[in-house]
C-alpha cells in the first residue's frame, strides 16, 4: 500500500530519504538550531572523537593552569621541602586526575611534619578537584552535543511533490486515484487508532511525526450547531476544537518563525431529528425505500438539484433485516456522508444543498445517515445515532454445550437510518502569534484560505479562474512568500484528511463501534457511542494532516500515481520541499555551535598550553622579565630535576639545561642507583672523580682511610663528615655536603677540579630546601649552595 509512510520505528523511517549535512534547525534558533546530520556510523566516530579532544582540553588547560600558579608561588627565598614538592607536582603533572592525586599524598605524607600543612594543600586539592569535575561535565557535554538536538531530521525533498487532481480522468479518479486515497485513510485509521485512541496499545508509539499527536479541545455539552429545532438535543452535542495548529512546530515545517502560519479546526457536531423528514418512497421501481430530506441532492456533474428534494435515500427497515442467503460475517453497519462546500457566505457545490436550518454562511456542512443493514445489539442502545432499542423481527438461537438452542433476544433501529449533522470550521492566522489582528475569521475552508491568500496579496479572482495547480503556482512564482503560501495549501487540499473523506473512502468500516461488531451482533455500546465514533472520525483527519506535508516532501512513491505528480519548480516551492522535518533515530545530529565551540576554544587552549612557555622563555631572555620564576618553571621539568641531581653528583658535562630535553656530552655515561640501603637509595657517585691531594683543608680527612660511622655496627665504609664540604675551584659550587658523602669512595673524585673547604653548621631544624641559584647563566641554572 502507498501513500502516507506512517514511520514508527528505525526501520520505517528509512523509508524516507533523509537530508545529510548542515542545516538550521528554526525551532532552536540560528544559532543553536545549527545542525549537523550524519548517518549512525559517521556520527557515532564523531562523538568519540570530540570526547577524545575534550581529554586532550583538560590536560592541555590544566598545564596552563599549573604554569601559572608555579609562576605565582615561585620565589628566591628559602622554602620548606613541601613547597617544592608542591611546585614539582604543578610542573610535572599532566592532568588535574594525577595532580589531585599527588596533592592528596603530599598532604598525607606531611600531615605530621610540615607546617599548617592542611591549609597549604587543601586549596591544591579542591582547585584540582574543581578542573577534575569541570571536565568530566564537559566530557559530558560533548555527547549532548549529539542528545540535545534530539531526532529531528529533514526529508530529502529532491522527490518533492503532491497528487495533482487536475491531471486525472474520471475513469483514473475511480481506477487510480480512489484505491490510493483509502490506502492513505486506512493508514491513518491504524495510527489513530495507536496513538490517539484513549485504548492505545502504544504499538506504534515512536512516531516519525515531530509531534506524535495534535492536541484538541472536546466541548461533549455544546448546543446545537444549527438553527431551529433539528438537533436531538440541545445541549449534549459535542465541539471538537484544534486550537492554534503552528505549521512549523506542530506540522513539522523547518520555517523562520516569522515565515509559519497558524491553523485552526472546529467540528461542530449533533445527531439530527427526522420527525417531518422521513417518508417512504419508491426507487427504481421499488417501494421498499425510505427518503430523507435535508436539502435536495446535487448532480456532480452538473451541480443541478434532484427534484425530489432528497437528500439520500435508503432501503426500509424490513428490507434490511429481511432473512437473506447473506452469512453472518457479511452483516455490517450502512454509512452514506453527504458534503456542502461554502464559499463566499454561501452553499457552492457537494453532494446536497443544505435546507435553511442547516445552513450556515461560516461553515461547510455535512451528513452522517448511518442505518444497521442487519446489524442487531445484544442489548438496547439508547444512543441518539445508534438508537437500536427495537426488539429484532429475527430470533437469534444460541447452543450450549451438551444443550437445545435456546434464543437470544436481540434488538435492530426503528428507523431506516438515523442522520448525524456535522459543521466543520477552518482559520488561518498570519504569523505564529495567533493574535486576533493577524488571523483571518473562523469560516469554511475555501474562505478560510482565501481570506488569508488577499492577506498575502493574492488576488482572488485570477486565483478563482485558475483551472489547474500548475496554473496557479504559475501565477505567483516570482513572489516567494505567496509561493510558498499556495503550496502548502495546494498540499494540504490533495490529502483525504477531512472527516467526510474518511466515510466517504471507507463508509462503515470508520466507525469505532465495529472493534465489538461479531458474526452481526454489536455488543454493548455506551448512550455516547456516536461521539466515540465522531471522535475516532476526527483523529483520523488529524493523523492524516500530520501525513499531509511529509508525504508532500517525501514524494509519491506509488508507481501508478507518479505520473500524476505535481513537482516543485519555484524557489518558494522549493523551500518548502527542503525544509521538512520528521523523527528518526536511525541518524545522528550534531549541534554545530556545540562543535564550533568545542574545536575553537579546544584548539585555542591547546596551541596556548603550547606557546605559552616559549612566549615566557623570550620575554625573559629578552627583557629578563620575571627570570627566575620561568628559570625555575624550566628545571623543575621531569627531565630537567633528574639533569640536577645527577650534575649535583658531578656526574656528566650538561648542556641545554633550560630547554625540555638536557642533554650531555658524547658517550657520557651516568651512575645507577646505589642501593645499598633499600630504603634510602641514593645517586652512585661517579668512578672519575678525586678530591684535590694537595688540600691542606682536607688534612684530616684521608680519602685512602675509610671513616665507620657510629650508626654501621659492621665496619662499613659508609660514613659521614659533617665538616667539610667539597667546592668546584674554578666556580666556586659547592658539589655536595660531606654528610652526604661516602668517604670510602671519595677517590673516585677528581683532585684537579674540587677542594674542600668547612661550611658554617647547619642545624637539622634549620635546614630548608634552597632555591635555584641562576648566577652560572641561564642556561646553566643550578641548585643554589
Amino acid at each position: 500500500m502507498t501513500g502516507v509512510r506512517f514511520a514508527t520505528d528505525t526501520i520505517d523511517t528509512q523509508s524516507y530519504r533523509v537530508y545529510l549535512g548542515a542545516w538550521i534547525n528554526w525551532s532552536r534558533g540560528p544559532v543553536f538550531g545549527a545542525t549537523l546530520t550524519l548517518n549512525r556510523k559517521t556520527g557515532t566516530l564523531l562523538i568519540a572523537f570530540t570526547a577524545f579532544f575534550v581529554t586532550i582540553v583538560a590536560s592541555r588547560f590544566w598545564r596552563i593552569i599549573c604554569s601559572i600558579l608555579h609562576r605565582k608561588l615561585s620565589t628566591t627565598d628559602y622554602r620548606d621541602v613541601l613547597h617544592h614538592q608542591c611546585q614539582a607536582v604543578f610542573r610535572n603533572s599532566s592532568s588535574s586526575g594525577s595532580g589531585l592525586w599527588l596533592f592528596i599524598q603530599i598532604s598525607w605524607a606531611w600531615r605530621h611534619l610540615a607546617r599548617k600543612n592542611p591549609s597549604r594543600t587543601l586549596p591544591y586539592i579542591i582547585f584540582a578537584s574543581v578542573c577534575l569535575l569541570a571536565f568530566s561535565l564537559a566530557s559530558v557535554f560533548s555527547s549532548s552535543i549529539s542528545t540535545a538536538v534530539g531526532d529531528e531530521v529533514l526529508i530529502d525533498g529532491t522527490n518533492c511533490g503532491f497528487v495533482d487532481r487536475d491531471l486525472l480522468t474520471a475513469k483514473e479518479r475511480i481506477q487510480i486515484l480512489g484505491p490510493w486515497e483509502a490506502g492513505v485513510v486506512s493508514n491513518a485509521i491504524s495510527y489513530a487508532q495507536q496513538v490517539y485512541s484513549p485504548d492505545r496499545t502504544g504499538v506504534l508509539a515512536n512516531s516519525a511525526f515531530v509531534r506524535k499527536t495534535l492536541n484538541t479541545i472536546s466541548n461533549s455539552e455544546a448546543p446545537c450547531p444549527f438553527k431551529g429545532n433539528i438537533c436531538r438535543s440541545n445541549t449534549s452535542n459535542l465541539l471538537l476544537d484544534t486550537g492554534k495548529i503552528n505549521i512549523c512546530k506542530d506540522l513539522g515545517l523547518n520555517l523562520p518563525k516569522d515565515q509559519c502560519f497558524i491553523l485552526r479546526n472546529v467540528a461542530h457536531c449533533a445527531p439530527l431529528e427526522t420527525a417531518g423528514r422521513s417518508e417512504l418512497t419508491e426507487y427504481e421501481g421499488y417501494s421498499n425505500y425510505t427518503g430523507y430530506k435535508y436539502g435536495p441532492f446535487m448532480d456532480p456533474t452538473t451541480n443541478e438539484l434532484d427534484a425530489s428534494n432528497y437528500t439520500t435515500i435508503i432501503e426500509d427497515v424490513y428490507s434490511q433485516y429481511k432473512l437473506s442467503a447473506r452469512g453472518a460475517n457479511d452483516i455490517g453497519y450502512g454509512l452514506v456522508s453527504v458534503d456542502s462546500r461554502t464559499q463566499n457566505g454561501s452553499a457552492a457545490y457537494g453532494d446536497f444543498y443544505p435546507d435553511p436550518d442547516l445552513q450556515r454562511p461560516d461553515a461547510d456542512i455535512s451528513i452522517y445517515f448511518l442505518f444497521g443493514n442487519g446489524v442487531v445489539t445484544s442489548a438496547p442502545v439508547d444512543d441518539p445515532w445508534y438508537r437500536s432499542n427495537v426488539p429484532a423481527t429475527n430470533t437469534i438461537y444460541w447452543k450450549r454445550l451438551n444443550s437445545t438452542y435456546q434464543p437470544q433476544e436481540t434488538f435492530q433501529p426503528a428507523e431506516a437510518a438515523s442522520p448525524l449533522g456535522c459543521a466543520t470550521q477552518s482559520q488561518i492566522c498570519k504569523g505564529p502569534s495567533g493574535l486576533s489582528s493577524t488571523c483571518g475569521s473562523l469560516t469554511s475552508y475555501i474562505d478560510a484560505f482565501s481570506g488569508a491568500s488577499t492577506s498575502l496579496g493574492i488576488d482572488l479572482d485570477v486565483f478563482q479562474n485558475a483551472n489547474t495547480s500548475k496554473q496557479i503556482a504559475e501565477l505567483y512564482a516570482s513572489d516567494e512568500e505567496a509561493s510558498r503560501y499556495l503550496w502548502m495549501l495546494m498540499a494540504l487540499a490533495s490529502y483525504p484528511k477531512r472527516m467526510v473523506e474518511t466515510t466517504d473512502l471507507l463508509g462503515s468500516q470508520s466507525l469505532a463501534s465495529r472493534r465489538s461488531l461479531a458474526y452481526g451482533i454489536q455488543g454493548p455500546l455506551p448512550n455516547d457511542q456516536w461521539k466515540v465514533d465522531v471522535s475516532n472520525w476526527w483523529n483520523i483527519s488529524l493523523a492524516a494532516l500530520q501525513a499531509s506535508m511529509v508525504d508532500a516532501a517525501s514524494g509519491i512513491s506509488d508507481p501508478a500515481m507518479v505520473r500524476f505528480k505535481f513537482n516543485a519548480t519555484n524557489p518558494g516551492q522549493k523551500t518548502i520541499c527542503r525544509n521538512q522535518k520528521i523523527l528518526s533515530n536511525s541518524y545522528t545530529n550534531m549541534s554545530l555551535f556545540g562543535l564550533y565551540f568545542t574545536y575553537i576554544v579546544g584548539t585555542i587552549i591547546i596551541v596556548a598550553s603550547y606557546v605559552l612557555d616559549p612566549i615566557l622563555s623570550f620575554a625573559q631572555k629578552r627583557w629578563k622579565n620575571r627570570e627566575y620564576e620561568n628559570l625555575e618553571w624550566a628545571c623543575n621539568e621531569t627531565l630537567q630535576l633528574q639533569r640536577l641531581a645527577y650534575e649535583e653528583s658531578g656526574q656528566g658535562d650538561w648542556s641545554k639545561c633550560t630547554d625540555s630535553i638536557p642533554v650531555t656530552a658524547a658517550h657520557q655515561e651516568l651512575a645507577p642507583l646505589d642501593i645499598s640501603d633499600p630504603e634510602h637509595p641514593l645517586l652512585r657517585p661517579p668512578t672519575s672523580l678525586r678530591p684535590r691531594k694537595d688540600s691542606s683543608e682536607c688534612s684530616d680527612v684521608s680519602p685512602e682511610d675509610p671513616v665507620t660511622s657510629s650508626d654501621d655496627e659492621e665496619g662499613t665504609m659508609s660514613g659521614r663528615n659533617e665538616e667539610h664540604r667539597y667546592q668546584h675551584v674554578a666556580s666556586g659550587r659547592s658539589l655536595t655536603d660531606v654528610e652526604e658523602l661516602p668517604l670510602g669512595h671519595m677517590d673516585h673524585y677528581l683532585g684537579d677540579e674540587y677542594t674542600c673547604f668547612t661550611p658554617t653548621p647547619i642545624s637539622t631544624t634549620q635546614r630548608h630546601s634552597v632555591p635555584y641559584d641562576p648566577d652560572h647563566g641561564r642556561d646553566q641554572a643550578r641548585l643554589r649552595p
